[in-house]
């Protein structure tokens, strides 16, 4: 089951130390994790499972931020049914989409939805790179990037994927 709503303390919480886990991502603070809004939670016999976290950005963007399913729960199609959400959500709203990964599941997703997808930071969007700029002067994230540098390993390189849909 798929809910749009703000993420509990608890699943915060959960979701705060499984992604300190994960060596590709930097992660948000579980502050910053029950801040967001457009929040897409996958819940399987009424059991936290996964979710999907978009962030509104400057000039008409989206960038699907996080897609994460809990390890118990990977290979039941949740992290498609979850990226789909969030990708309809952002049509809905008559939004660009911007997504970003190493992750070859997320790169796949990214192919299936038609996005154009590059190895090169440059082609991110002018409003993801204002965004990037905010979003890493944070102590956690500069400290989780010393914590993390050594054992970031890359599957394949990151790939930014990119949709305009006007």
């Amino acid at each position: 089951m798929l809910t749009l709503r703000a993420l509990s303390q608890t699943e915060a919480v959960l979701l705060h130390d499984e992604l300190k886990t994960t060596p590709n991502i930097l992660g948000y603070t579980i502050p910053e994790l029950m801040r967001f809004q457009n929040v897409i939670v996958a819940e399987v016999d009424a059991r936290f499972a996964g979710v999907c976290i978009s962030k509104d950005l400057l000039f008409n963007w989206t960038d699907i931020a996080v897609l994460y399913i809990l390890p118990e729960f990977r290979g039941r199609g949740l992290a498609r049914e979850l990226y789909t959400a969030a990708w309809e959500n952002a049509i809905l709203k008559r939004r660009h989409i911007f997504t970003w990964s190493c992750s070859p599941e997320v790169v796949h997703l990214m192919e299936d939805f038609g996005m154009t997808t590059s190895k090169s930071m440059f082609r991110m969007p002018l409003a993801v790179h204002f965004h990037m700029n905010v979003h890493m002067m944070s102590w956690y994230r500069i400290s989780e990037s010393i914590r993390k540098g050594r054992a970031m390993k890359r599957v394949m390189p990151l790939m930014v994927g990119t949709k305009k849909t006007n």
